[in-house]
């Protein structure tokens, strides 16, 4: 779908009907959130059906990384090209093919064919959702857009108790998959907001005019793409190795290590809900400087200050500066600062992110080992990249000065 230029009148009638695209993409981010962590959830049962064990549960899981790096270049550029509705329809097709071939796979490497196609989803999701809620609402973009972290938050919360009612993997994807098609027809019935592309001679007489109070790709936008990936180390890091850190660092059982990430993950949710609300009131750059100083405080409290109690409330901080949609308002700054090439540069935003999810895990494993200190070296290693993001928003908050739109 080519963009179109928009219509007298359209500001009223159009946002009511974005609300159904808004509702679209909220329901495929549900299904992303639980089709994310829907085989470690059914580690046992899949393991008896592809006559494997843990290492190649693992294996098909690592397939969905490998999936999002090799699309994830390309589907801001389709969705730039093509339009939002098609890349996004693209994603959910993924989603449904990488459901119902887990579903009826009997071995690793049929399960690790269909994988990489959720990792096409979430290229193609995040290159059509993200720029369409930005076309569609352009004043509340940072709050809409959070509200798909929330919309995947609240998902896997809520699947291991789905899990304990139906503890059979094939159903609960078929069902998955159903929902999932029934969300096709509804983004491919609903009006999608027109992209704003204006000409390119107008567009390159305005760059010449205020080359200076523009933001440049080559410094915002490096800077930005940059802070998605501290952004996503931080956090990351965290809820890989915290309970690494509780048994082996604070000797707590393991139970009590492993509730750490519980105090992260429902902080984590609050904070969704909080910032966008948050974000209505204060500008961007300012309060994701806020949220990761807030952030380093924590994780050097972590390492300086190891104790239970300190860890508990360092988790509760991570959850909610660090992991409560916080990227998402990154993009939000990204994506306001170069509207014409949304679908591009959500693409290298998210492709930075990836990286965390292969780079830190490769960089701990040269690190850790069971002695406490090795673990508090990996969260030291969280420290300085977390610092480094901070440093980046700095740079990134004094040049926004000049553009007076963010």
């Amino acid at each position: 779908m080519m963009a179109s230029d928009k219509v007298p009148g359209e500001n009223t009638k159009g946002r009511r009907a974005y609300t159904t695209v808004a509702s679209g993409i909220y329901l495929a981010y549900v299904m992303l959130g639980m089709a994310t962590i829907v085989v470690s959830q059914y580690s046992a049962n899949f393991q008896k059906l592809w006559h494997t064990n843990v290492a190649g549960v693992s294996t098909v899981i690592a397939m969905v990384g490998l999936g999002r790096l090799a699309t994830i270049l390309f589907a801001g550029p389709i969705s730039d090209r093509f339009g939002r509705k098609p890349t996004l329809l693209i994603g959910l097709v993924s989603m449904i093919i990488f459901l119902l071939g887990l579903a009826f796979s009997r071995s690793v490497l049929m399960a690790s064919v269909f994988a990489l196609f959720l990792g096409f989803t979430n290229s193609f999701s995040d290159a059509g959702s993200y720029p369409a809620l930005s076309d569609a609402f352009p004043d509340n973009t940072a709050s809409m857009n959070a509200l798909n972290k929330a919309a995947m938050s609240l998902a896997q919360f809520g699947l291991p108790f789905l899990v304990v009612l139906l503890p059979t993997a094939r159903p609960m994807l078929i069902m998955m998959a159903i929902v999932v098609a029934l969300n096709c027809l509804l983004v491919s019935r609903s009006r999608f907001a027109p992209q704003n592309r204006p000409d390119q001679k107008a567009q390159s007489e305005t760059q010449a005019v205020s080359h200076h109070t523009q933001p440049r790709m080559a410094v915002d936008g490096l800077a930005l793409i940059l802070l998605g990936f501290t952004i996503s180390f931080t956090f990351y890091i965290f809820m890989q190795y915290a309970p690494n850190f509780g048994a082996t660092v604070l000797h707590v059982p393991a139970v009590t290590a492993k509730s750490l990430i519980s105090w992260y993950a429902i902080s984590s949710l609050i904070s969704v809900f909080l910032t966008t609300i948050i974000v209505t009131r204060v500008k961007l750059l300012p309060l994701i400087f806020t949220y990761v100083v807030i952030s380093v405080a924590a994780l050097i409290a972590m390492v300086t200050a190891p104790t239970l109690l300190v860890a508990r409330i360092a988790s509760i901080l991570i959850g909610f500066f660090a992991a409560g949609g916080i990227w998402q308002l990154g993009l939000t700054v990204l994506t306001q600062y170069f509207p014409q090439e949304k679908g591009r540069v959500t693409g290298y935003y998210s492709f930075s992110t990836s990286l965390t999810y292969f780079v830190g895990p490769f960089v701990s494993s040269f690190i850790i080992n069971e002695t406490a200190i090795s673990v508090i070296r990996v969260f030291q290693i969280d420290v300085v990249v977390t610092v480094i993001g901070a440093v980046l928003l700095l740079i990134l908050w004094q040049r926004n000065r000049r553009y007076h739109f963010i």
